[in-house]
């Protein structure tokens, strides 16, 4: 569809990098030619241009400042040559507003006559529509308080009803400032599990009740209790977690929820958000962009919180700060809480003080990591107890200096599941290795025995597998994890060198087949255990021991080499190039995800709040080695310099940006002065490492058995059974 995109813009100091980033993120899923808005400084020039573009483009956004919007839209009635209209919505809008006289209203409230009116939230400056056979015009003004609504609400159902895509029903999956859907997700999760959430009556918890005005059975399943300052001698996140206990305390409900006033550190501004049940909160920390107000800010913080509300409804474990109350003796509460007195919060509800809350100590642990990326909403690995109110300096994090735990990396497939396990496992190991045991004759003199006596090693291959925390039979284990990492439609070759990889890697952790925190189907087709049951008791090794045989989804054309990954280098996890490149076909084989300077800024911070950052924002990310894997400007990063700190690509992935918001390890970073943003273009997807999944499926498909799979992405292993299957 071709698209153009026109701006009257008189007005110098209105942001506009924000306001074209919304627009176009917005409508980028009905074109792949969104290209930059064109700006006009004069109403002849806009009017020209906007007259060419009706008679040669699909569809038209014209975007018109304030001061020019209502003379615009009469002249573009007039160049329609349509009636014009009185909407009766925009009329009641305005009947309250005394400042308005009676001329306004009706230039407010005129639109051509086959429009689709785009409400504001006051009235004022509303967009529209306009259908004309197979092309489409949209007028908005350049008003960033007004245009989320004007979006989220009109232009894109607006688009979604005419120009129906894939993408539609799920639009705007990156950008939560958009996405009514969100709203409806969360209510239906509370009305499925048979949830009600209290809200903590805080002045920015009626922007999150009034997001819910559009969605049916929104009142049925939140309730807004009282709120009463008192914020205590506790930092903003620990004072979030505790308003929504206190909403959970005063009602029936069985979610607590908060969202706190809008708090300055520095330049920096930001909210926090948290939902709580009768044992933990999760709380999260919003950023607010440089150039965004602080009405669009709060309404996509309202919106993030539903969504937060409905993934506590449904047991899913989310991304936060999870602040869980301590054991209940005294002085168990003094020591987790650093030896300050226990906490006392007062609330007031029809008059009567309560006591809700009282020696409450505080535990904290990441329940996530990936990162969302709207606001730059990002784990926080530790917190100061400043009262947020008197608070000068930025919170003081610390970044994190070793891999997230097996524990933080739950609910993933296996193959994201590595790179958290196989970095910190190989790490440990490396570290085990240079610990010098000590001799016989030592420990004979000493008259101890340091270590347990050797255990004979099981023989053969497991009955069982235990997969968080369920021991299932072993075919149908390695039947289902197969199942969630592949899904239906592979060839049995590709099928029977994953079930082989999958085995050796269980193999490998070295803990009896037990694995606690990865995705696992609750079914499996025929073809798939009958791949598992001709290769079950399959392993590789390499030199006798058994291997380490990390898989991904897809390659950067190829494949990354251990090195630089890994603590020590694997001879048979070598750089792979696959004849044809098959993984560059693959869907979303590149990736560009688009950053505001204040979201990145955000994301950076939290990562580590001690970063310096430079005034020029280009030198924020700067890679400086990398494998070539792509071209010779782009390849797996090996190094790169985050602000003031060296790290490696993986760290960046998996602690930065987070899994789910950088696809793998080979990426670039760019800066774009004229509208602030960044973008980062990732190629492939996972760890790099190891075996690809789509250059397996291709090679299965061309008749290649599994073994040759195999060999061709662990070069110089063997492949031998287990002496008991």
């Amino acid at each position: 569809m071709k698209v153009r995109l026109l701006s009257l813009n008189v007005d110098k100091n209105m942001p506009f990098a924000r306001f074209q980033a919304r627009v176009t993120s917005s409508i980028k899923i009905y074109s792949d030619e969104i290209k930059s808005f064109e700006h006009y400084e004069n109403m002849r020039d806009f009017f020209g241009a906007l007259q060419d573009a009706l008679e040669n483009d699909e569809l038209i956004v014209a975007a018109v400042d304030t001061k020019h919007y209502l003379k615009m839209k009469n002249a573009l009635t007039q160049a329609l040559e349509a009636d014009v209209q009185y909407d009766a919505s925009v009329l009641n809008m305005l009947e309250s507003n005394e400042d308005i006289d009676d001329d306004k209203r009706r230039d407010f409230s005129s639109f051509p006559k086959p429009a689709t009116v785009f409400l504001s939230k006051d009235g004022m400056y509303s967009g529209f529509g306009v259908e004309n056979g197979s092309q489409y015009l949209i007028m908005v003004p350049i008003d960033n308080e007004r245009i989320n609504l004007i979006l989220r609400n009109g232009v894109v159902p607006f688009l979604s009803k005419h120009i129906p895509t894939e993408q539609s029903a799920s639009f705007l999956a990156e950008d939560k400032l958009f996405d009514n859907e969100k709203v409806k997700k969360a209510v239906e999760r509370l009305i499925d599990s048979g949830s009600v959430a209290a809200v903590n009556g805080t002045q920015n918890a009626e922007v999150l009740k009034s997001c819910g005005d559009s969605v049916e059975h929104f009142d049925d399943v939140f309730i807004f209790t009282p709120h009463v300052e008192d914020k205590g001698d506790v930092n903003a996140t620990e004072y979030a977690a505790q308003l929504a206990k206190v909403s959970l305390d005063l009602s029936a409900a069985n979610i607590g929820a908060s969202i706190s006033d809008i708090y300055e550190s520095g330049d920096t501004k930001y909210v926090c958000i948290a939902v709580a049940s009768d044992e933990s909160a999760t709380v999260r920390k919003l950023y607010m962009d440089n150039d965004e107000s602080e009405d669009a800010f709060v309404e996509s913080a309202a919106v993030e919180l539903i969504e937060l509300i409905g993934e506590r409804a449904s047991g899913m474990k989310s991304v936060g700060i999870e602040i869980s109350e301590a054991p209940a003796s005294a002085e168990n509460a003094m020591k987790k809480s650093g030896g300050k007195k226990p906490l006392i919060i007062l609330a007031s509800v029809l008059g009567v003080i309560i006591i809700l809350c009282a020696a409450l100590g505080i535990t904290y642990k990441i329940q996530g990591e990936n990162g969302y990326v709207a606001n730059a909403v990002r784990s926080i690995f530790g917190i100061t107890t400043t009262a947020p109110e008197t608070s000068t300096e930025p919170e003081q994090t610390e970044a994190p200096t070793e891999a997230p735990t097996q524990a933080q990396a739950a609910n993933m497939k296996i193959s994201d599941f590595m790179v958290y396990d196989l970095i910190t496992l190989e790490k440990t190991r490396a570290e085990e290795s240079e610990t010098v045991a000590p001799t016989e004759e030592a420990e004979a003199e000493n008259g101890e025995q340091t270590s347990e006596p050797a255990q004979e090693e099981p023989q053969g291959a497991p009955e069982t597998i235990t997969v968080n925390g369920e021991a299932i039979p072993a075919k149908e284990a390695l039947a289902r994890l197969v199942m969630t990492e592949m899904g239906d439609g592979y060839n049995v070759e590709a099928v029977k060198a994953q079930t082989v990889v999958i085995y050796t890697y269980l193999k490998y952790r070295d803990n009896g087949f037990v694995i606690d925190g990865v995705e696992i189907s609750d079914s499996y087709n025929d073809e798939v255990m009958e791949a598992v049951d001709a290769v079950f008791g399959e392993y590789l090794t390499y030199n006798g021991e058994v291997a380490l045989t990390p898989f991904f989804e897809t390659a950067a054309r190829k494949t990354a080499g251990s090195e630089g990954i890994f603590s020590k280098s694997y001879p048979y996890l070598r750089a792979v190039e696959l004849t044809g490149n098959p993984d560059t076909a693959a869907e979303n084989y590149k990736v560009e995800k688009e950053y505001t300077l204040g979201e990145m800024k955000g994301i950076l911070l939290d990562y580590n709040s001690n970063l310096q950052l430079s005034d020029s924002p280009e030198a924020w990310i700067v890679i400086s080695r990398h494998d070539a894997a792509v071209s010779s400007s782009i390849g797996y990063v090996s190094d790169l310099t985050v602000g003031s700190t060296e790290m490696t690509g993986i760290d960046f992935r998996k602690n930065v940006l987070g899994l789910d918001a950088l696809a793998s390890h080979c990426f670039t970073v760019s800066f774009d002065e004229a509208t602030a943003v960044f973008t980062v273009t990732s190629y492939g997807s996972g760890l790099g490492v190891g075996m690809s999944k789509t250059g397996a499926a291709s090679l299965a498909l061309q008749g290649t058995k599994y073994t040759r799979i195999l060999s061709t992405y662990y070069s110089g292993t063997t492949l031998e059974k287990e002496t008991k299957v």
